[in-house]
């Protein structure tokens, strides 16, 4: 728990109310089910008591209970997103995969997660346009068509940004886009860390013929970025893992999302 969470638990007096937010604090959602039968209360209870918290700011209310509040997600190097979440990342790029048929023209910006994407698409004959410069380091298939867009090389997240970036991408049509972000959230939609990554993701979803897809783990889940990439209403799907919690996809399909947990394997 970060040290600011911990300075509001500790304010929080009634017992029931630390709990909550405690349990918040390990697993980033709970339904108002399970509170009810782990304190022996009524619902109406456990509903009054969320509501309290969402008062106070300390939670958000969501339909059957309540999410953590959102951070502010800045952005990482990406050695460390490479490193982050590895095995959830690996699925959810194989499983995007397969929703890509041959012949297709697909967008996909920089980040560790579309990488997965672009390596799991090989033996597929596809035409793969990005800025994502990771992607030379990837052995690709002969079959595939790799459009590297030009640009200023960010080392930070190993992708190509700026003017010669956007002109790039003017006169070029997906018929489905693939787009990392930095975080995912039902009021403030899906947000990055870095201003000139935002204008090549906003660039890519309005030259979109066919579907958006959001790829993200279970960490970028409830959490807002500096910049908005897009809100939830142009957004067709997203996929994330199986760590992500039930209760917030439950509000990312009211709010007219269809969304995915790909499933651990053993």
């Amino acid at each position: 728990m970060s040290t600011s969470k911990q300075s509001q638990t500790t304010k929080v007096s009634n017992y029931r109310h630390k709990k909550i937010l405690e349990m918040l604090s390990q697993r980033q959602s709970v339904s108002a089910d399970e509170l009810s039968t782990e304190f022996g209360v009524s619902k109406i209870t456990i509903r009054r008591d969320l509501d309290a918290l969402a008062a106070h700011k300390l939670l958000e209310r969501t339909r059957g209970g309540a999410i953590s509040v959102s951070g502010l997600r800045m952005e990482e190097f990406f050695e460390e997103k490479d490193h982050s979440a590895k095995r959830e990342k690996s699925l959810i790029g194989r499983y995007v995969a397969t929703l890509i048929s041959e012949n297709e023209t697909v967008f996909a910006n920089g980040g560790s997660t579309t990488l997965e994407v672009i390596h799991h698409l090989r033996g597929k004959k596809t035409r793969i346009v990005t800025n994502n410069a990771a992607c030379l380091a990837l052995d690709l298939d002969p079959q595939q068509e790799l459009i590297l867009l030009g640009g200023d090389y960010r080392i930070h997240s190993k992708s190509l940004v700026g003017d010669l970036t956007l002109a790039g991408l003017h006169g070029i049509f997906s018929s489905v886009t693939v787009l990392g972000i930095n975080g995912v959230s039902i009021k403030k939609g899906c947000t990055s860390a870095v201003s000139t990554e935002t204008s090549v993701n906003k660039a890519m979803i309005e030259n979109s013929s066919g579907k958006v897809i959001i790829v993200a783990d279970h960490t970028k889940m409830n959490c807002v970025s500096s910049f908005l990439t897009s809100p939830l209403s142009r957004i067709d799907m997203i996929v994330t893992d199986w760590m992500t919690p039930p209760a917030f996809c439950e509000e990312l399909e009211a709010a007219g999302v269809q969304v995915v947990r790909v499933p651990d394997e053993a």
